[in-house]
């Protein structure tokens, strides 16, 4: 099989490259991108390309000094740039809270991004297309998850996805071509590495001897269905989910317009998957207040009709004691509080000499709200008043003998309208 044409018809088929671009190889050295920088370089000439190599050195294992090493000294014998980058890549996932595949892809395309390059061209092939498909079906993917490996993501293209691993081994072997080879590629101890050394192989001998080429076709189709809905949710996606609206489309936009949410108020390029989209959906028929907890830390809620997702906080609890005419620092939400004299029309009256406390909303809290009649739970004053969960605990309640005076600067109680005292006012500012 000539990969060398393979690969060219699907350059021009997918317009992989412009004439004059600066293409960036992920060059590992193992033989997928060692072939893939050969395939490059005959297409050179006729796209008058420049073209350089990017190795990053995770010391993962022993041999990692050797690959890039190898990279390298390839680089040098065929005349082209090279950069490397050396990451500690245990230690960094560690500290971000990443599993060490998702910390290193991170890095990876991060150090291939600031290089500034036109194109940046991975060496993923058809083998590549059916164990992502396999192992995504297998951990409940969304169809997106179904729809293999994209041949173009923005400047990252993949010219090899037409061509099997064994195709590429034997380009290798036929034109003398060295590569190193990941030892880990063959430990069955990790799952993807069990669906390609196990798994498929078991389906070849025993199902399909072309179970590749049909799997990597049905994820090309669903591909495009895919990318055919999801347009149609990006129109109907305008930044906020309300759940009128979300109930009113068809299930397959509402689970895409749930993943657009996700990605948006996360900064994620991470598919949600199935089992939290439907948690959402379910999540939608409920009342306001109801939260389940997402990914990376974030949650998920609704407010007053429309989905929120934010990243969970601790519980913001704070309790002071103070005097009138006193400043208060409350370090916990940043923000001064001041119980000032009222030259004119005052929020409330109190004796000089009255003990306040200043803490932030405890269940049972109920107060005597102006304006209305007979007293209310604070919750049900926070509702009313569209006040989210999250922000409720930074909102300063004054008591005096454990009566509220005050909740915050937007509503005071009955119980502390006596003209006969002093008039304060309340002041509360961003430190």
């Amino acid at each position: 099989m000539d990969i060398l044409k393979i690969a060219e018809k699907t350059v021009k088929d997918h317009n992989m490259l412009n004439v004059g671009d600066r293409v960036l190889v992920g060059l590992s050295g193992g033989a997928d991108s060692t072939a893939l920088l050969y395939v490059l370089l005959s297409l050179k000439e006729k796209y008058d390309l420049e073209i350089a190599c990017c190795h990053i050195n995770h010391q993962l294992r022993g041999t990692a000094d050797r690959d890039m090493n190898f990279c390298k000294d390839l680089c040098e014998k065929l005349g082209a740039a090279f950069f490397c980058k050396t990451v500690d890549i245990k230690t960094g996932a560690k500290n971000a809270g990443m599993s060490e595949e998702l910390y290193a892809r991170n890095i990876r395309y991060e150090f291939f991004e600031s290089l500034g390059y036109d194109k940046i061209a991975t060496a993923h092939n058809k083998n590549d297309v059916a164990e992502t498909l396999v192992f995504n079906f297998m951990r409940g993917a969304s169809t997106s998850g179904l729809s293999g490996i994209p041949y173009v993501r923005g400047n990252i293209v993949r010219p090899m996805l037409d061509i099997k691993k064994a195709d590429i081994l034997e380009f290798c072997e036929k034109n003398d071509y060295d590569f190193v080879t990941d030892e880990t590629n063959f430990e069955t101890i990790y799952s993807r590495n069990k669906v390609r050394l196990d798994l498929i192989p078991k389906i070849e001998k025993d199902f399909n001897p072309r179970f590749v080429d049909v799997v990597t076709k049905n994820a090309t189709l669903i591909g495009e269905d895919a990318e055919f809905l999801d347009n149609l949710a990006k129109e109907k996606f305008s930044g906020d989910v309300k759940i009128s609206d979300l109930n009113a489309m068809p299930l397959p936009i509402k689970r895409r317009v749930l993943e657009l949410f996700w990605k948006e108020s996360t900064n994620s390029c991470q598919n949600l998957g199935v089992d939290y989209i439907d948690d959402i959906l379910e999540l939608s028929k409920n009342q306001t207040g109801k939260s389940i907890d997402l990914p990376g830390g974030f949650c998920v809620k609704v407010e007053y009709g429309k989905l929120e997702i934010t990243k969970k906080t601790e519980k913001t609890e704070f309790f002071y004691e103070i005097y009138p005419e006193e400043v208060l620092n409350i370090l916990e939400i940043g923000k001064t509080l001041q119980i000032k004299k009222a030259d004119k029309k005052a929020d409330f009256y109190l004796d000089e000499n009255t003990r306040l406390t200043v803490r932030n909303k405890m269940a049972g809290d109920v107060f005597y709200p102006t304006k209305m009649t007979g007293k209310k739970k604070l919750s049900d004053f926070f509702t009313d008043k569209k006040i989210p969960n999250e922000k409720r605990n930074e909102i300063p309640i004054v008591l005096a003998d454990g009566k509220i005076i005050a909740v915050g600067d937007m509503r005071f109680s009955k119980e502390f309208q006596e003209t006969k005292k002093t008039g304060y006012k309340i002041e509360i500012k961003e430190t």
